[in-house]
């Protein structure tokens, strides 16, 4: 490929270029709306979350595969922002081992943690539960991290939508002259 750009004429490499960047920029928006839930997923679980609270919440499941203690094999799934009686339904990859279905609101605090072993699939959403500080920190730890890959990967795909147009103008401009 890299000996055809050398050959040809500058107009028909520029082209080819434009036209291989907008190629790769809509194939890389694809894969990421292809892949962005469970699709592939070794064991789907379906889960389904309904807001009880008088707040909006952010919902997130978080899949161990190994001990939980130590942060080590786990996965983070962020789902929406429910609404009060509002209810989400949303899909986690869990291999047999804990999930837990976090809820946190606009001030990012913990204000559910529920923890099961792919048992529970239906979770009413009231408030905090008897649970670990230890778990909350790991929850809100996990749950940060999470959100700022959502801002980074948003960032990203707005990038990558502005560049296909810059890309898409000027292959217009060139067909044009």
């Amino acid at each position: 490929m890299f000996i055809y750009f050398l050959t040809q004429e500058k107009k028909s490499r520029l082209k080819m270029l434009i036209c291989f960047g907008i190629f790769i920029g809509i194939s890389s928006l694809s894969f990421n709306f292809i892949f962005k839930d469970c699709f592939g997923a070794s064991t789907p679980i379906d889960i389904k979350a309904v807001n009880l609270t008088n707040q909006n919440l952010k919902i997130y499941g978080i899949a161990f595969f190994e001990d939980y203690g130590n942060e080590n094999g786990n996965y983070v799934a962020y789902n929406t922002e429910l609404k009060p009686n509002e209810t989400s339904e949303f899909c986690i990859d869990s291999d047999g081992g804990k999930f837990w279905v976090v809820a946190k609101n606009i001030e990012d605090e913990i204000v559910y943690l529920e923890e099961t072993e792919n048992k529970k699939t239906n979770f009413k959403i009231i408030s905090n539960q008897d649970t670990n500080f230890t778990e909350f920190e790991i929850a809100k730890e996990l749950t940060f991290k999470k959100d700022k890959s959502l801002e980074l990967e948003k960032y990203l795909v707005w990038t990558n939508i502005v560049l296909i147009i810059l890309l898409l103008l000027n292959c217009s401009k060139r067909l044009k002259v």
